[in-house]
């Protein structure tokens, strides 16, 4: 039964139960920072601190387009009940680790399971609700999405400070079982589940090569010297897996997809914003801090209004978009984040005042929710109903890869400026961000070096938002909502 023409009664726990594991999911991503002083002081492992984070965020990635795939072919309901079991199981081991490799070891299978909840429930949505509605629900999954992040680090201080740390790991368990229960009990079957099989090869293929690029990009391999290597190596993989994929029925990818203007414009634009919500959330707090002597609290004052002006955006946008159209979204929404950009870019080189950057921070935010949307709606509904659901998945996927890419890209060119200016002297930097002495490096001088060193960050951050605009203007249009239309096909749910 097509899942569009199910009555609101029942769409209605549907939809909530897929805000619930969307909410967990970002939780998860930003509750742990504020608990994991407490772990490592527990359970040792200082030198393993960023594992914690960084294999949860890996595995998520990596996961997506697979998630994506399988729900196509084996069903939305059965993936979706999978991804829930396997966060929930890695939840339960994250709560019960006895040393820190445990830890880390439960946090990669939480994040196994986490790759699948945002794309599968989005997917979902796009089986039960109609272009109009859709716009309105998946607006309202960006807002939880986003305040969720928010809201992590605070609630992981509370818990950990009243129930202990393991209470930030557990408390997903019953939260996650209600979810479960009311998806296995209200959503149908998917109609054509069963009928395919996944490119196992092709799968390991894909996944080694991406693995590789996202090595390639942390600072160990960096300094190792190895990360041109490993990211050869990756390019190499990836390019016997597009050679596998031509003409296979069984593929993971269908290239198809990557080649179609109604698709490859969202792609292309998610990879963009991708790029700019890493590159921003990265280095404008390390400017503020670093370049203008600002704390922890100035930092984040400038980070907030990204996140809010996000969420409250992608809400309203997900209401107009329908009326408004893809394009003049895209377009709405990369013009913002542009001026944004450029803003940001304003203030670090002419010196202005800090709090210039929240204001920009602020229209930076405000882009991310409209163009956001009109992504994914763009791809959701350019998209068969037998590849919705690796269409919905490709978007976060390839804005994860792009942002972790873009990062060390940026890190590189910001290491390069300060080993110009500070020479031998960079080494001892570090502690100046620390907020302690380094000495032979006079504050001023450091902070002077470091603004000068991000300059070519942020104006490469504006170039990319400027071509994430171009970009938008070629969005193509939805067919109108009708009978002929894509809006009323038969789901696969």
């Amino acid at each position: 039964m097509p899942l569009r023409i199910l009555p609101d009664d029942e769409r209605r726990p549907i939809a909530l139960a897929l805000l619930t594991v969307t909410a967990l999911a970002s939780l998860e991503g930003t509750v742990v920072t504020t608990a994991m002083p407490t772990i490592v002081g527990e359970l040792s492992g200082l030198s393993h601190y960023s594992w914690a984070f960084s294999v949860y965020l890996l595995t998520a990635t990596l996961s997506m387009p697979v998630y994506g795939r399988l729900a196509d072919l084996k069903g939305r309901r059965l993936l979706l009940l999978i991804s829930i079991a396997l966060f929930l199981a890695g939840s339960l081991a994250c709560a019960l680790a006895p040393t820190m490799g445990a830890l880390i070891a439960a946090r990669a299978l939480q994040g196994l399971g986490a790759g699948g909840l945002v794309p599968i429930s989005l997917t979902i949505t796009g089986d039960l609700f109609s272009l109009t509605e859709r716009g309105r629900v998946q607006g309202l999954f960006s807002a939880v999405w986003g305040l969720a992040g928010v809201a992590g680090p605070s609630a992981g201080a509370a818990l950990t400070v009243h129930f202990g740390w393991r209470s930030v790991f557990a408390i997903n368990l019953p939260i996650g079982l209600a979810a479960a229960a009311v998806v296995a009990a209200r959503l149908p079957p998917s109609a054509g589940a069963g009928k395919g099989r996944l490119d196992v090869p092709g799968t390991v293929l894909f996944t080694l090569g991406t693995s590789a690029l996202l090595a390639a990009s942390t600072p160990g391999l960096a300094a190792k010297g190895a990360a041109g290597a490993v990211l050869l190596l990756g390019l190499a993989l990836l390019a016997v897996f597009v050679l596998r994929q031509r003409n296979r029925p069984d593929a993971l990818l269908p290239l198809g997809l990557l080649v179609r203007r109604e698709t490859l414009v969202p792609v292309l634009s998610g990879v963009g914003l991708g790029a700019i919500v890493y590159a921003v959330t990265t280095y404008v707090p390390l400017y503020v801090q670093g370049a203008r002597g600002g704390g922890a609290g100035a930092a984040g004052a400038v980070l907030t209004p990204i996140v809010v002006c996000w969420a409250v955006s992608a809400a309203l946008a997900g209401r107009l978009l329908p009326k408004t159209g893809f394009r003049r979204a895209a377009v709405l929404g990369a013009a913002l984040t542009f001026l944004g950009c450029a803003g940001l870019a304003w203030v670090m080189t002419s010196g202005a005042p800090v709090v210039l950057l929240s204001v920009a921070s602020a229209l930076v935010g405000c882009g991310f929710g409209p163009s956001g949307m009109a992504q994914v709606l763009a791809m959701q509904s350019a998209a068969g109903p037998e590849e919705r659901g690796i269409a919905t998945s490709l978007v976060p996927f390839f804005r994860s890869l792009s942002g972790a890419l873009a990062t060390a890209a940026l890190g590189a060119v910001l290491a390069a400026g300060l080993d110009a200016r500070l020479g031998p002297l960079g080494d001892k930097a570090s502690a100046l961000l620390a907020g302690e002495t380094a000495e032979g490096v006079p504050v001023a001088v450091f902070q002077h070096a470091l603004g000068e060193a991000l300059r070519p960050v942020f104006l490469t951050m504006a170039a990319v938002s400027l071509l994430t605009l171009l970009a938008a203007f070629f969005f193509v249009e939805p067919p109108p909502e009708g009978p002929s239309g894509p809006l009323e096909e038969s789901s696969s749910g």
